[in-house]
């Protein structure tokens, strides 16, 4: 009997997921894998990208309210994944994912308004970067890069 629950012991540590089984590596791939994390990320670049060519190169104000719209609605959905299961990683998304989303708000009255607009560039900034070392932890925690290719195209093309 103790041998059968040595045995299931050895196993059941084995597993990998989101339920803290497993080693870190594991549980990260369970979760990039289960989240959808990389095609996340390349929608949210997108929606960044897509919202600041609507914003500089003269877009409408319906142009802007359905790219903002968009891109608050992505950040929400990577937001509503979390936690990851490394604490630092989960850190640096929550906060991309505020950032991004104060710039979601700022874009949506940006056209015209040059403070709006200061607003959304500073917030995307730190989103962006946020997001970038987000990445990174995350591709360390792996030990391997992942693809933020997405199969959306709103304009534009993450890789």
């Amino acid at each position: 009997m103790l041998g059968l629950v040595l045995v299931a012991g050895i196993l059941f540590t084995g597993c990998s997921g989101q339920d803290g089984q497993g080693s870190p590596q594991s549980q990260m791939n369970a979760w990039v894998n289960g989240t959808g994390f990389g095609p996340a990320l390349g929608t949210l670049e997108n929606d960044v990208k897509r919202s600041t060519e609507i914003l500089t190169s003269g877009g409408t104000i319906n142009e802007a309210h359905t790219v903002c719209a968009v891109l608050l609605l992505d950040v929400q959905r990577a937001n509503g994944n979390l936690p990851t299961p490394d604490e630092l990683s989960t850190q640096l998304l929550s906060d991309a994912y505020a950032s991004l989303g104060k710039a979601a708000h700022d874009c949506y009255s940006a056209v015209g308004n040059p403070t709006k607009m200061a607003s959304y560039s500073s917030n995307k900034n730190q989103g962006l970067s946020l997001l970038s070392q987000a990445q990174a932890k995350i591709s360390s925690v792996l030990g391997a890069s992942f693809s933020t290719t997405t199969t959306i195209d709103n304009g534009s093309t993450a890789q």
